[in-house]
């Protein structure tokens, strides 16, 4: 499972990076626990919330649940700082935050991309670990240039 969550983020971030014009992603990546093995509610919530961020969040490139028993890996893709601090904005003292709190228990939290400030003070109070690119490359984003900026 680490070696796919490594793959999606090494191949999702890297894809942004195209030499012609710049996407700069942010990534959350998040591990989960289900509350009290409510799995059945967690999913129904997993399809409400989804369909809220995808019709809110036009920003959002990437947002998707992967459950495997009581465990959940939530994977979030931005087009940068200020969609992100957007996502965490809407959610932030709202029912979906309370529900999913009563759902999930977060076992790890990664960031990735280059944060800004005010995205890690949004973020305050949530067990997040912030990890800056250095480095890599994108053949798919060599390919695609233009196509993927326009997502």
């Amino acid at each position: 499972m680490k070696y796919l969550i490594i793959l999606l983020a090494t191949f999702s971030f890297n894809i942004f990076s195209a030499d012609t014009k710049k996407l700069d992603p942010i990534i959350f990546m998040l591990d989960l626990s289900i509350v009290d093995s409510q799995n059945e509610e967690a999913k129904k919530f997993t399809y409400e919330i989804t369909n809220k961020v995808k019709a809110n969040e036009p920003d959002t490139i990437i947002y998707q649940y992967y459950f495997d028993s009581d465990k959940v890996f939530l994977y979030e893709v931005y087009k940068g700082n200020d969609a992100a601090i957007k996502h965490v904005k809407d959610f932030r003292g709202s029912e979906w935050e309370k529900r999913f709190g009563s759902l999930f228990v977060i076992d790890n939290f990664s960031v990735l991309g280059n944060y800004s400030n005010a995205l890690k003070k949004s973020l305050e109070g949530y067990p997040a670990s912030f990890r800056g690119i250095e480095g890599g490359f994108s053949r798919p984003a060599e390919s695609l240039g233009e196509e993927i900026y326009e997502l």
